[in-house]
């Protein structure tokens, strides 16, 4: 006959036990969720996919969402997104210096949205050639006033180079939307650093505003940094594209013609 004690003893072993393989099953699940767990400041490349009932043949997107966003002025975004501009220069921002970002522009996605603000010129001359384009001029929301962000606009970068030659600007004159004086102020900032030329192709972001609206919070988006992270829980995806594929196979064909006349070098991203 066996005792109370041998009893319990042997119910602390079978519990025991069953403990173990619990724990062990839940580690190997939560391994095996790390390995396909996309980066944030990578994300995968997004295919697409052409859709019949588009005539022009504006490629659809599978929907990955992405999870960073760069900063540029709400002017460009549009022309990004009316298909006018297909390039920006940048040279980063003080918080990019500031934050160990060297001594250049780092594009840290290939893919990412747009995250819209004001330009405040600091020339008269500037503010004039805005008001003279108001369609190209309106207002982006401001954080500082209580408002929140926006994010209409996604983009995928299809080329990159960096140059030290200020010509690029009038060079690749015909795909920004710029005056050689508005772009030169900005370009003037850090004369040492090369000037990073991307060349995007735009895409409206496919879901719904208030899904992908950014809280006026100025600690975590404010400040002259040019690359924002986006919640965890916001899915921003794109949608159609705001070129077909022929009008933009077209434009990457002459803007590769025009950078031709400046020297430059490719970088990756």
């Amino acid at each position: 006959r066996v005792g109370a004690p041998a009893v319990m003893a042997s119910c602390l072993v079978v519990a025991a036990s069953a403990t173990v393989r619990f724990l062990s099953n839940r580690t190997r699940d939560e391994r095996r969720a790390r390995r396909v767990r996309p980066s944030r400041h990578h994300a995968p490349h997004i295919a697409s996919r052409a859709s019949s009932s588009d005539p022009e043949n504006n490629h659809a997107v599978v929907p990955t969402p992405v999870h960073l966003a760069l900063k540029e002025w709400s002017a460009v975004v549009a022309a990004l997104a009316s298909g006018e501009q297909t390039v920006l220069f940048r040279k980063g921002g003080l918080m990019d210096m500031a934050g160990g970002g060297g001594t250049r522009f780092t594009i840290k996605a290939p893919e990412m949205a747009l995250f819209p603000t004001n330009y405040h010129p600091p020339h008269e001359d500037e503010m004039q050639d805005l008001q003279a384009r108001p369609e190209k001029s309106k207002r982006a929301p401001d954080m500082k006033k209580g408002e929140p962000v926006p994010l209409r606009v996604g983009v995928r970068i299809t080329g990159a180079w960096q140059t030290t030659d200020v010509a690029v600007l009038e060079a690749l004159s015909a795909h920004h939307v710029w005056t050689a004086e508005t772009l030169s102020s900005r370009m003037n900032w850090k004369p040492a650093v090369p000037i990073t030329v991307i060349e995007l192709r735009a895409f409206a972001i496919d879901d719904d505003e208030a899904k992908c609206m950014l809280p006026p919070d100025l600690k975590k988006y404010g400040g002259c940094a040019s690359w924002i992270d986006l919640p965890i829980d916001m899915e921003v995806r794109f949608g159609k594209a705001c070129l077909s594929d022929a009008k933009f196979a077209e434009k990457q064909k002459q803007l590769r013609s025009a950078l031709e006349k400046v020297k430059h070098e490719k970088i990756e991203y």
